[in-house]
């Protein structure tokens, strides 16, 4: 897929996040499904250039946002609760529920050129991360493709970010940054 503009007002009510997004882009998404190895093999999703631009809500939007979202949470809690005693009451996981959740627990996200930028008033702080990986690993944090059994119900995730480079810049009248100030952060990597 290319060229895919996220849906803003859906990830801010999905994932509860302290800011509002401005906007936000995806060059390309790449989805590998190895059909035939399902059982071995991870699902990998790879986003090439995705560029966020963020920035805090104001303070209306904060307490509409706030209301709805404790009423919403509420809502949920009681659906996830009637759903979980469902599940109780239902049969054990058979061979295709144990695939579905070995496949969920094992998909890996690798992001190649990670943009975020956050504005506020003429300030702008950008994070610019040349790849960032999550993916499944074992007891000893290498990247494996694991499998949950009942002694171990612990999934490991390991979150490897390299070429991290953050920079706090100044905005011009025209809305452009004029001068670029030097990084605060440059090239570092992490996991």
């Amino acid at each position: 897929f290319n060229n895919l503009d996220l849906r803003l007002d859906v990830l801010e009510e999905e994932l509860r996040l302290p800011f509002s997004l401005v906007s936000g882009h995806i060059h390309e998404l790449q989805i590998h499904v190895p059909w035939t190895r399902l059982h071995t093999e991870p699902i990998v999703l790879t986003i090439n250039t995705i560029e966020c631009v963020l920035k805090l809500p104001s303070d209306r939007a904060t307490s509409v946002i706030s209301s709805a979202s404790s009423q919403d949470g509420n809502r949920t809690e009681e659906r996830k609760r009637s759903k979980r005693t469902k599940e109780e009451q239902s049969a054990p996981p058979g061979y295709i529920q144990g695939l579905i959740n070995k496949i969920i627990s094992n998909i890996q996200i690798v992001c190649n050129n990670l943009i975020l930028k956050y504005v506020e008033d003429d300030l702008v702080l950008s994070l610019n991360v040349r790849t960032a990986s999550f993916t499944s690993c074992n007891e000893a944090w290498v990247p494996a493709f694991t499998e949950l059994t009942l002694p171990d119900l612990i999934l490991r995730k390991l979150i490897t970010v390299s070429d991290l480079t953050i920079c706090l810049d100044r905005r011009g009248a025209m809305g452009k940054i004029e001068v670029y100030q030097d990084p605060l952060l440059y090239r570092c990597s992490l996991s």
